[in-house]
Formats: structure tokens, C-alpha cells, sequence
């Protein structure tokens, strides 16, 4: 059985950056407050978008400064900014006249929280997002992680940081093997191996817009994370971790030296 999803994605982040960023290697998940200065930031917003009938509360979400290029900043930043805005986006979709008329006028809720990963010119984030709906139901939206090399102007997919191989069906049976984590559970589950098509969004069950990669990417200072994580209630989300020296067969060759400077020289 494989996890149903429901959601919308639209995370095309392939920022163009003309300058380098300073900042220091750590796993951070707290909030920064007044401007962004120099390096990556976790930041808070709680407003209204009236016109998704959605209500922002204290959500976080990774904002960069001190970028040359304020335009390059500015399009980083969005692409750091592109899970909120999918949740955002996804939420209003599901407001169909019927839960409309169970909101009576009130707005769902929407709340992140980030934890900051890799603060060099690799930069990744993992962004939990929580849906309060106005209508009856239930659920949880996914966890998505981010990944942006400045150095190179590009938000990384998972083609960018997997070798091709790894991305066949017998490659991504070394990286579960490599894995640690809660296999016993995703078994219970009856979840299917990895595929190369759960680490890329597209439309999935009939939803009418994209969704979020199932299985997303994030790097922090000790190695990798895989997060299997979805709309839904039952069997959506797993986290599985390995060391940087496990996977590093597995990782783009030209990428994994920068991952580990990023890491703090591990």
C-alpha cells in the first residue's frame, strides 16, 4: 500500500545568485528577529491572505541576506519560501462550497516550523507545516525539505544530489540499506520500496495540482535525512538519517565536498 496523498506543489526553485553567503554550519531550528542580515535566518509571519481564506500563524520560514544581487536574494528566498506558499495554496483548494459553508467566513490556520540544516554555500531546510482547518476533518500536510546552492544559483533536486545510478531501482536498494530508522513501521505499513518517481512532486490520487516530493532530501551537520512525508493521517511521516561517509557513494561527486564544508568539515 502506498500512502495517498493530497496536496499541491509548486516548489520550481531554481534561484539565480550572484554572490556568496556567509554563515556557519549548525542545526538551528530558532527564530531570528528584525532584519535579515548576512547567511540564512529563520524568520516568523503571522498575517492574513484573505483571498485563500487563510490565516498565517507565527509561521517560520528561512529567509537569506547579504547577498550582492538583491533581486538574486530576493528569488532565493522565495524558492526558501515555496512550502508555505504550497500549503497556502493547497489549503484554499480544498475549500470546496461545502466546507466553505462549514467555515461561515472563518479562516484555516496554517503554522510552520523550520529547522535549519546546512548554513554554508549549501543550504537546507525542512519546513513542518500544521493545518487548524475552519471545517470539519482532519490530516496532516507533509514536511518538505529544501536544499539551495548559492554558489551555483540553484535550488537542488533530487537529481542534482543523487547519482543517476542511485536513482535506479537496485541504486535506491543500497541507499534503504543504508538507511537507519523506523523500517519496522513503514514494513507495518505496507509501504512499497523507494521509487525514483516518490523523489520528485507531481500530481498524485487525482489531486488537481502537484504535490510535494514524498520522499524529500535534507542535510544537516551529522549527514543525510530521507523524509517520507504526505497529506494524510496513517503512515505519512518517517525519517531516516546515515552518516555522510555511508551515502557518499551514493551522493553527486562534485556536490558531496561542498556538503561536507557545509557540515563544518566534517
Amino acid at each position: 500500500m502506498r500512502a495517498r496523498f493530497q496536496g499541491a506543489w509548486a516548489v520550481a526553485a531554481a534561484a539565480v545568485l550572484a554572490a556568496g553567503l556567509t554563515g556557519c554550519s549548525s542545526d538551528d531550528g530558532g527564530k531570528q528577529g528584525g532584519e535579515t542580515g548576512p547567511g540564512p535566518r529563520v524568520v516568523e509571519e503571522s498575517t492574513v491572505r484573505a483571498d485563500k481564506q487563510v490565516e498565517l500563524k507565527e509561521a517560520e520560514t528561512v529567509k537569506i541576506g547579504g547577498l550582492a544581487d538583491r533581486n538574486a536574494e530576493q528569488q532565493v528566498n522565495q524558492a526558501l519560501r515555496a512550502p508555505l506558499e504550497w500549503a497556502v495554496n493547497w489549503t484554499s483548494s480544498t475549500l470546496d462550497e461545502e466546507r466553505k459553508k462549514q467555515c461561515a467566513g472563518r479562516n484555516n490556520v496554517l503554522q510552520t516550523k523550520v529547522l535549519l540544516g546546512l548554513r554554508g554555500e549549501i543550504v537546507a531546510a525542512s519546513n513542518s507545516i500544521s493545518l487548524i482547518p475552519c471545517y470539519e476533518g482532519e490530516g496532516a500536510l507533509p514536511t518538505v525539505p529544501v536544499i539551495v546552492d548559492v554558489k551555483n544559483a540553484k535550488a537542488l533536486t533530487a537529481a542534482d544530489v543523487l547519482t543517476g545510478k542511485t536513482l535506479e531501482k537496485e541504486g535506491l536498494k543500497k541507499l534503504w540499506e543504508a538507511l537507519s530508522g523506523p523500517k519496522q513501521d513503514w514494513k507495518d505499513c505496507d509501504l512499497e520500496d523507494l521509487r525514483r518517481q516518490d523523489f520528485f512532486p507531481g500530481k498524485r490520487d487525482g489531486d488537481p495540482v502537484e504535490s510535494p516530493a514524498p520522499a524529500g532530501i535534507m542535510f544537516r551537520a551529522e549527514g543525510m535525512q530521507l523524509i517520507w512525508s504526505t497529506t494524510g493521517t496513517d503512515c505519512n511521516n518517517f525519517t531516516f538519517t546515515a552518516p555522510y561517509d555511508k551515502v557518499k557513494d551514493m551522493i553527486n561527486p562534485e556536490l558531496y565536498p561542498r556538503l561536507l564544508a557545509s557540515a563544518g568539515g566534517k
